[in-house]
């Protein structure tokens, strides 16, 4: 009926015990009360955080530091709007080699130019941006000690956005390990 957590016990009743004990794996967001439910009705299930939210929360935070500055630096307000996707897209699909004219640009530049150009413009971008990367290569790449190493070292000049995204990956760090051990 909706996502309350009462309506989803409700439904999930209509499922027996031992019809629900069989379940291994449950995909879910990052919605808390889906946790409660599925330790409530699915004793033996696994919960996994789906990497699209993942990927999801730490781009939004990255996108929302890249929208900050972009109204603090008035001279380069284009360049921020305009390559935006440039920014947000995983450093090792950059490319490094097709020099090309970039409009809001003088020279020709390749995408990393582009890119390593706006996030110089300001330091805490910079810091968010390389948080970002790390956390997306570890999301990516299944590399949970790199994860874990990054939510709890994280460099103290990034942004507030991504300080929060870090602060909620931490709280489902279980969950998002579980990965791991699925076919996911």
């Amino acid at each position: 009926e909706d996502r309350r957590l009462d309506n989803l016990i409700k439904y999930f009743f209509y499922y027996d015990y031992k019809a629900r004990s069989r379940v291994k794996f449950i995909i879910i967001d990052m919605y808390s009360p889906y946790v409660s439910l599925i330790k409530k009705m699915f004793p033996n299930a696994s919960i996994i955080i789906d990497k699209f939210h993942l990927t999801q929360l730490i781009s939004r935070s990255l996108n929302k530091t890249r929208i900050m500055i972009m109204k603090k630096h008035k001279q380069h307000h284009r360049k921020f709007k305009r390559y935006w996707r440039l920014v947000l897209k995983s450093r090792d699909e950059l490319d490094v080699s097709k020099w090309k004219k970039f409009t809001c640009f003088k020279y020709l530049m390749t995408e990393m130019d582009v890119v390593n150009y706006l996030v110089s413009l300001n330091s805490e971008l910079l810091h968010t941006y390389n948080a970002y990367q790390t956390l997306l290569y570890s999301l990516k790449n299944k590399k949970y000690n790199l994860l874990y190493n990054s939510l709890t070292n994280y460099n103290n000049n990034i942004s507030s956005y991504m300080k929060t995204s870090i602060k909620t990956l931490l709280e489902f760090l279980p969950f998002i390990k579980n990965q791991k051990n699925s076919q996911c």
